[in-house]
């Protein structure tokens, strides 16, 4: 919450310098738009913010355009939230125009100007307009607000006030943690005074302690940025499914967007998931780096063969998705399923250990399934893969296994759908773990896998070709990252993930 102003503080001549530029920037923008010089939508607008504004604006009517406006912008700034009132009524009249988006802009940095009056700030705007945003920054609004920021803010002050215009519940306001990064980011002859900006407003806010203890981010991992994928079955006896998905670049806190939701016929569900990859690429254009993408699949498509859809399926040549990502399913049963989560997390959370001869593969032979199965799994608390003994069609001893296997809270389920022999498929899965008995080397299974199936495509292009990457299935579920749902710890906070 904002400290109290003494109301005996008089503001300084950069403050009211600042008001000044604003009011008359505004007034400009407003100035050339169609809807201001056209008499009757003026006055629809006033009638508009009329009603806004619960009550009569009571402002002077003049007869020069340009100080009507400025009697106008000057009313609406000296009353509480008057001038995003006055914006939204623009925004209402001509969506998405130049001018619209000028003063959404404009109305963002007034909201900053009003936050920091009480400060020694205006130099704070010429330190960021020069400081480019980048892709992580973009990240940090981004999962600050769980929208992207508007294409406008192409400045760290355009970010700082995008931040600082939105309410927020958080301890420690977002436009605080931001300044607080982007302090190693100006030049150094202004760092000190940044730092001592951002412990001036910590103690205001009384977070200081927050603030201290934040570390800087690590440099994100490659591969952990995600675009999940999940179906979920339709009514009852139709054909189609629902489509949700979920998108995060990398980060260490697990707080996704989510997509919007569509409704999909089983023939089109490739040229929809087509239609989301491109979406997300975009979205992504100026980043770099590994992207996993994951399914989340319903029991009637877990054995849906994803791993052989392609992208780009407009062009003249589709490609592979599993040529460019790494790529896994995972269930959506076990997701839903709250009463599975203890073992699961268990056995998730036991594998950074490392403590001495640790069995991390059970490769199911074809006699163990049910209790046989989830006895000996249950015996063996520090196994994180299964491998299955057969691919998992309806009614098979392989679509049990896998149920012990969901049940038991293994994180990676294997299997392969072109039916190699099983002892063949655990000596391949165990050579992708290795020897790190820690459990790494499960976590790294995706990307090994990634890495296998990439070899299958460039030495025999035949999706039913004997190369063990062709049909290759990997269930990989990581309870920390659920779809929808954000990692916390028990008392509330956002947890970070290893």
């Amino acid at each position: 919450m904002r400290p109290a102003r003494e109301a005996s503080r008089r503001y300084s001549p950069a403050v009211v310098e600042e008001r000044r530029r604003l009011v008359g920037q505004i007034a400009t923008a407003m100035e050339t738009s169609s809807v201001i010089r056209d008499p009757g939508s003026r006055q629809l607008l006033l009638q508009e913010l009329n009603h806004a504004l619960a009550g009569a604006l009571g402002y002077r009517e003049l007869s020069l355009l340009r100080p009507q406006i400025v009697e106008l912008v000057t009313v609406c700034v000296d009353r509480p939230g008057g001038l995003r009132r006055l914006v939204d009524c623009m925004e209402l009249l001509d969506p998405g125009s130049e001018h619209t988006v000028t003063l959404l802009r404009l109305a963002d940095e007034w909201h900053t100007v009003e936050l920091f009056i009480d400060y020694d700030f205006p130099w704070l705007r010429d330190v960021l307009s020069a400081v480019d945003v980048t892709g992580e920054l973009r990240r940090f609004v981004a999962e600050t607000r769980a929208t992207p920021p508007p294409p406008w803010c192409r400045t760290a002050w355009d970010l700082l006030t995008h931040l600082a215009s939105a309410n927020s519940h958080a301890s420690v306001p977002p436009w605080l943690t931001l300044l607080d990064r982007l302090t190693p980011a100006v030049p150094e002859t202004v760092q000190e005074r940044m730092r001592d900006l951002v412990a001036q407003l910590a103690r205001d806010w009384g977070v200081t302690e927050q603030i201290e203890a934040s570390q800087p981010d690590l440099p994100a991992p490659v591969g952990t940025a995600y675009l999940v994928i999940q179906f979920e079955k339709y009514g009852g006896d139709d054909d189609s499914y629902i489509m949700s998905h979920w998108y995060q670049w990398s980060s260490p806190v697990w707080q996704p967007i989510r997509g919007e939701d569509r409704r999909v016929w089983y023939g089109e569900l490739e040229a929809a998931v087509d239609q989301v990859i491109n979406e997300t690429e975009r979205r992504w254009a100026d980043q770099s780096g590994a992207v996993t993408i994951e399914f989340v699949l319903p029991w009637q498509l877990i054995n849906e063969p994803v791993d052989t859809w392609r992208k780009e399926l407009q062009s003249p040549l589709p490609s592979p998705l599993t040529t460019e990502y790494p790529l896994v399913i995972r269930s959506l049963d076990r997701i839903r399923a709250g009463h599975w989560h203890r073992v699961w997390r268990n056995r998730w959370q036991g594998l950074p250990r490392s403590d001495g001869d640790r069995q991390l593969i059970h490769c199911a032979s074809r006699h163990q399934v049910d209790v046989q199965l989830q006895a000996a799994l249950n015996s063996k608390s520090s196994v994180a893969v299964l491998v299955l003994s057969e691919t998992p069609t309806a009614n098979s001893d392989g679509e049990r296994q896998l149920l012990v296997g969901l049940r038991s809270g293994v994180p990676a389920i294997v299997w392969h759908r072109n039916a190699p022999s099983t002892k063949d498929l655990c000596e391949t899965v165990a050579s992708m773990i290795g020897d790190q008995v820690s459990g790494r080397g499960v976590v790294e299974l995706p990307r090994h896998a990634a890495r296998l199936r990439q070899l299958a495509w460039s030495e025999d292009p035949d999706v039913l070709g004997p190369h063990v990457g062709h049909g290759l299935v990997i269930l990989f579920d990581d309870p920390d990252r659920q779809p929808g749902r954000t990692a916390a710890t028990d008392d509330g906070r956002r947890k970070v993930l290893a």
